[in-house]
């Protein structure tokens, strides 16, 4: 069986894509707030044993790592309006704590900063 994590599976694009997964066979290790988990009940219960979440924030290190450790790949949804380094400070801990070899998507609304503090250069 293969496993992807999704980080931000709590959202509509995120609850899109462990939806898809389920239905191609994946089991997911999924990151969300801790006050978010609750919208996932439904798709928790009808999957048993399939879906664990890892309440947290996105940017945290050590939650990114305990949730890709052994994922096939890695979908993040970065939060569209970024603040305090956010959204890049998640796409840095999928970055150094996925296993070599898995598959990285990353997806974001339109804007992923809105204070500035998120900028990307063209080559990372």
């Amino acid at each position: 069986m293969h496993r992807i994590a999704i980080i931000g599976i709590s959202g509509k694009l995120g609850r899109y894509m462990a939806e898809h997964a389920l239905a191609r066979g994946y089991d997911i290790h999924g990151v969300c707030r801790p006050e978010s988990t609750h919208k996932l009940d439904d798709l928790v219960a009808a999957h048993p044993g399939r879906i664990t979440l890892f309440p947290g924030r996105t940017d945290d290190r050590a939650v990114i790592a305990e949730a890709v450790k052994d994922c096939d790949g890695v979908l993040t949804v970065l939060v569209p309006w970024g603040v305090q380094d956010y959204a890049s400070g998640t796409a840095r801990a999928v970055l150094d704590a996925a296993k070599p070899g898995a598959r990285l998507v990353f997806s974001c609304g339109w804007h992923i900063s809105l204070d500035g503090k998120d900028v990307y250069p063209l080559a990372m």
